[in-house]
């Protein structure tokens, strides 16, 4: 199955019409109601249950329900404790039998375990060695950027592919004169690692030349993708993966599409106006962990045109963040969406070079955080911010501008966030 899922990654047709892949996902499931469920003690008893009759999953009642859901009868407690450990000690490699197990924080901080069966990691790494090797001739030197090491990564290793990790929890800077003397041909990281290892580029600190550069972990910004695109004189690829899987990754033409034969993703609509909506997943693929019915609190938007690829497989236009993060400004007829792209662009067209941002919405005011703030830097917010809330029809929040970017409270970096403090326009929403 590992060479027929790269053989169809590289070189196939793929999905051409939603029929296609009605059809595709239908076969697809009911071989996994045949072969896995059963042996998932919480969901033999489900077989026959429509998706949508399914009790409805997020990463609490995963966890919750870790040790019923998964079919390697791996004990919840006993699968933290081999991930924790890892944690600690930064060796990643032991597994429960030969499972792989990780943990993963994400954005929100819960803890998430995740399982890796070595029919998984084959099919993984076969998948995205076919989308992203860039030469099949020569041999490839891989670096992965990452707060977490797993099996999972490790499975891109072969003979014709050198993987290295990097391990992100040690700072940036011990890793340039590492990563200068591997030289990758692929080099994959978040999208925060990017920008810096791109700037380090720019400045002469940093001289390699990938011919594949894959954006992970963190929503990647169109400023972002043309600074990393300039410095590493590269196409940047980008792969929405989670903890629940691989989501969405660019096609040979640069568009994100749902990875719609691999999953079933449904749609939870949280904005009318762009048809934002959080993702809804049905993995007919994942054997260790089933994931059915799973609803994601990222917040994608649709992309309707038609891709120059020719697959049919849903297109993305962008990842707007957490759904907890989203921006609801109070309008006449009650909250609205403001876009995480309308906030980019506000601050990418100032006239002045404010350098990395932080935008924090709190209960009482919009706090903006700029590396560099001139003469003229706050009048032009404002001016901007009013016009933004012009422009989508409601009042324009309170607006703080500061010098100096707060500490990031994770791995992942957060630009625009919503603070703890904040009464939250997005549950006056749900309620209404």
């Amino acid at each position: 199955m590992s060479i027929t899922a790269f053989l169809q990654t590289r070189y196939g047709r793929g999905l051409r019409s939603r029929a296609e892949i009605e059809a595709h996902q239908s076969r697809a499931m009911a071989r996994f109601r045949r072969r896995i469920m059963p042996r998932s003690p919480f969901y033999q008893d489900h077989i026959d249950t429509p998706l949508h009759a399914l009790p409805r999953m997020d990463k609490a009642r995963l966890m919750e329900s870790f040790t019923a859901i998964n079919t390697c009868g791996i004990d919840r407690e006993e699968a933290f404790e081999v991930a924790l450990e890892a944690e600690r000690s930064r060796d990643f490699s032991p597994m429960i039998g030969r499972v792989g197990v990780g943990l993963s924080t994400g954005t929100s901080g819960q803890r998430g375990l995740f399982l890796t069966t070595p029919r998984e990691r084959r099919l993984w790494a076969a998948i995205m060695s076919g989308r992203f090797w860039p030469d099949l001739r020569r041999r490839q030197r891989v670096a992965f950027f990452m707060r977490a090491d797993n099996a999972l990564y490790r499975s891109l290793s072969n003979p014709l592919l050198r993987f290295e990790f990097f391990d992100v929890t040690q700072g940036m800077d011990a890793h340039l004169q590492g990563l200068g003397d591997f030289d990758p041909t692929v080099l994959i990281a978040p999208a925060g690692v990017l920008s810096f290892l791109a700037r380090a580029q720019s400045e002469g600190r940093l001289a390699v030349q990938p011919q594949r550069v894959v954006s992970v972990a963190e929503s990647l910004g169109p400023s972002d993708r043309a600074a990393i695109a300039r410095a590493f004189r590269t196409q940047v690829d980008e792969v929405y993966q989670a903890t629940e899987g691989v989501l969405a990754f660019t096609c040979p033409a640069g568009n994100l599409h749902l990875n719609e034969a691999w999953m079933r993703i449904e749609r939870d609509l949280v904005d009318p106006a762009s048809g934002a909506f959080c993702p809804v997943i049905h993995d007919f693929t994942r054997e260790s962990l089933p994931l059915l019915n799973y609803r994601l609190n990222d917040v994608l938007v649709p992309d309707a045109a038609p891709c120059p690829c020719g697959s049919a497989c849903a297109r993305i236009a962008r990842i707007e963040g957490r759904e907890d993060d989203m921006l609801w400004w109070t309008g006449p007829d009650g909250p609205r969406l403001i876009p995480a792209e309308a906030i980019r662009t506000m601050l990418a067209s100032l006239d002045e070079a404010v350098g990395d941002y932080r935008v924090v919405q709190h209960a009482d005011a919009l706090t903006i955080s700029l590396e560099q703030v001139g003469p003229d830097t706050e009048a032009a917010l404002r001016a901007r911010v009013s016009e933004l809330a012009r422009q989508f029809r409601v009042a324009p929040p309170p607006l703080v501008v500061r010098e100096g970017l707060p500490p990031d409270s994770g791995f992942k970096r957060r630009r625009i966030r919503v603070a703890t403090d904040q009464m939250s326009l997005a549950e006056d929403r749900r309620s209404a």
